[in-house]
């Protein structure tokens, strides 16, 4: 009854369509997580006074509906929960997906975490709705790319990589998502539309003088971080990608005086607001590039491998482990089904060489891709070939490649091991049978420094359970993706998570790690944030919503105040699929 209230009363105030078919509700009930949890209504606005309307129709219609709010949606690729909920979902990708424009611009200069600069040639403003796969293609067109894309960048939009703080493969050169957003348009708790950027201190004291909901929310968060300064330097992450907790550790930088917004936004996976207009910076794609390809029989020559090669400005420097090859050979048919039969007989054959080397020595424990560009190709491999000097007292095997198809296939493989996994998991889903992915230990990261002692002891546990996983990742920050196939069908699989959650955990804590490098919180890990970063801490998260959500209507339950039942309690049981 209360469904049918709500869905004639939106109707009313919204351009945007509003349902609660069972197909709609059944989609929106699941993204790649393990969870599934079913809402009460699917919208899909049209435009940004839809979401205004829809704002202040859950504040006006709280008391006679407590358990209402909104969630946001892009397009499902998330692998937290953060896009599930049992009241409304917000679906952005219907309506809400042009590409506004984009212009080469110099933005400046912008200096890694490592050390490395590069410029900022252009920039470009889109809605969340869209995918990146679009986008880019616009953004090609100008030379001009947003360097910070995810693995999963064919099946995702660019909400969800705002949301989440997203990054990927070049993440070693270029950073995260936050580090690209130049500024957003956001629709606050009051219903209202503001842009939030980067302000000098003259310009953040005159917002926090207005006498207004801008104005103390200005005053409240700069108010906050002046009172915990000490706690949020104590407790910022070490590593040198983070996307769990709220980023509060960014929005003020003392050495520039710059106080930036953004960054209460960027990673909060729609618990501050709803974002409704991206502005992000770019980059030029530069022309040429030469792989260093690394072939290690064990871990302990990653710590100083990542060591020597990280001397070189490197574009990406990524790895998968011999259980993504086997994988791969495993569901070898599904990659046939996608890419038709002729293309994976050629994809096949430029592997022969890789194939070889196993038959004649050996799978390799790890592969290693270490990215070189440049727009000069002598200099490129002159860089090239010194990284490779720099490790021939490492016992490895080489192999320095060009940009072509020989290059392509390691990123294919890469790229395409992750659409098979999640093809897979799609497949064990609608036949109600079989293993599917299971990603909750899927984003960890901690320095490279600590690999030789790490590696071992995360296998151990992993071993333990006699899991089927994958591990790849970007090496370069230590973020690794441990992706197991479970079968949710089996009473024990739930058992088994939380143990070896809470095993991993553990250890990556030990580390000095973060339980989330790129992928988030959701639902997943929200009820580990107070291990990861101190109660204190958690408590400053817990005042963060307050301030931006005092009334809890913006996606309840991620990044503060779920607890491990709320984790267990929507986890896919036994016939749920």
């Amino acid at each position: 009854m209360e469904q049918e209230i709500l869905k004639e009363k939106l109707e009313k105030i919204i351009d945007g369509d509003v349902t609660n078919s069972s197909d709609e509700i059944t989609k929106h009930s699941t993204d790649w997580s393990i969870f599934k949890i079913t809402p009460k209504l699917i919208v899909y606005p049209k435009h940004t006074d839809d979401i205004k309307n829809l704002v202040k129709f859950v504040n006006e219609n709280k008391k006679q509906f407590p358990e209402l709010s909104l969630t946001v949606r892009a397009a499902g690729s998330d692998m937290t929960g953060a896009p599930l909920n049992d009241s409304i979902i917000v679906d952005v990708t219907r309506y809400i997906t042009d590409i506004i424009s984009v212009e080469k611009k110099h933005g400046g200069e912008q200096k890694s975490f490592f050390g490395h600069t590069y410029n900022i040639t252009g920039q470009a403003t889109v809605l969340p709705g869209a995918m990146y796969r679009d986008f880019e293609k616009q953004t090609l067109k100008h030379n001009l790319i947003m360097p910070c894309y995810p693995a999963s960048k064919d099946i995702c939009a660019v909400g969800g990589m705002v949301a989440n703080n997203g990054a990927g493969e070049r993440t070693l050169k270029y950073g995260q998502n936050k580090d690209f957003v130049k500024s957003l348009k956001v629709v606050m708790s009051d219903g209202n539309e503001y842009e939030v950027g980067p302000l000098t201190k003259i310009q953040l004291d005159q917002k926090i003088s207005q006498n207004d909901f801008e104005g103390n929310l200005y005053r409240d968060v700069w108010n906050l971080i002046e009172k915990t300064q000490k706690i949020i330097n104590d407790k910022k992450p070490i590593t040198s990608k983070n996307s769990s907790g709220y980023l509060i550790w960014d929005v003020w930088n003392p050495d520039t005086q710059v106080f930036d917004l953004t960054k209460m936004f960027v990673g909060a996976q729609g618990t501050t607001g709803i974002i409704t207009e991206i502005t992000y910076k770019l980059v030029d794609v530069e022309k040429h590039s030469d792989l260093l390809l690394v072939y290690a029989k064990d871990f302990d020559v990653v710590p100083e491998l990542v060591s020597e090669l990280m001397k070189s400005d490197l574009e990406t420097l990524e790895v998968y482990d011999d259980n993504t090859f086997k994988i791969g050979v495993k569901f070898f048919r599904d990659f046939i089904r996608d890419k038709g039969f002729w293309e994976s007989v050629r994809y096949s054959l430029r592997f022969f060489p890789e194939v070889w080397m196993a038959i004649t020595g050996g799978i390799p424990k790890l592969i290693i891709m270490a990215q070189f560009v440049s727009d000069d190709k002598d200099e490129l491999r002159a860089e090239a070939e010194q990284a490779r000097d720099r490790i021939n007292h490492i016992p490895v095997k080489t192999r320095i490649i060009t940009k072509d198809k020989s290059e392509e296939k390691f990123w294919d493989f890469r790229h395409d091991s992750f659409k098979l996994l999640t093809q897979h998991s799609s497949d064990s889903r609608k036949s109600g049978q079989g293993t599917r992915t299971a990603p909750f230990i899927d984003d960890i990261a901690i320095n490279p420094e600590y690999l030789p002692e790490y590696l071992p002891r995360l296998i151990k546990i992993l071993e333990e359970y006699d899991l089927v996983y994958t591990v790849a990742g970007h090496l370069g920050n230590g973020n690794f993706h441990v992706i197991p196939l479970m079968d949710f069908n089996d009473p024990q699989t739930e058992k088994t998570i939380l143990e070896v959650a809470d095993k991993v955990y553990d250890l990556v804590h030990e580390f000095h790690g973060s339980y989330s490098a790129e992928h988030n919180d959701g639902l997943i890990r929200t009820p580990y944030l107070a291990q990861q970063f101190g109660n204190e801490m958690y408590e400053l998260f817990g005042e963060i919503k307050h301030i931006f959500d005092e009334h809890i209507i913006f996606n309840p339950g991620k990044k503060y105040g779920a607890t491990l039942d709320d984790l267990k309690n929507a986890m896919i049981k036994p016939g749920d699929e």
